[in-house]
């Protein structure tokens, strides 16, 4: 049984980043509506995902991420994740895809990283 997912634009104070508050497991039954809501503005200059609420992201979940590193890349934005949980931060240095995303622990803290670059 999946848990329930949700994915919503939360409030900022910099009209260049957009911050993306996720719930629940990212698996195959719920990466669409995360790819959704991603692709639906692509304006802002950085995308934080807060990741504090994902327990468990699975090998269609982490593709998803991937893409959506791969979309900032290509179109010159940039792309963090704020609060990755142990579970998940495991599966990123498993995979070593952590070498690739900008992690960081607090939302603040990405924030800075991102309007300093």
């Amino acid at each position: 049984m999946e848990g329930q997912f949700s994915v919503v634009d939360a409030a900022s104070t910099n009209e260049n980043e957009r911050v993306l508050k996720l719930a629940g497991p990212l698996t195959l039954t719920t990466m669409f509506d995360f790819r959704d809501k991603f692709r639906s503005e692509t304006a802002a200059k950085s995308v934080i995902l807060d990741m504090s609420e994902v327990p468990y992201v699975d090998s269609a979940g982490m593709g998803a991420i991937v893409n959506a590193h791969v979309s900032c890349m290509n179109t010159g934005r940039r792309l963090a994740l704020v609060g990755v949980v142990e579970r998940v931060r495991t599966m990123l240095k498993m995979t070593r895809v952590d070498s690739v995303l900008a992690l960081y622990p607090t939302l603040q803290e990405a924030q800075q990283a991102l309007s300093a670059a």
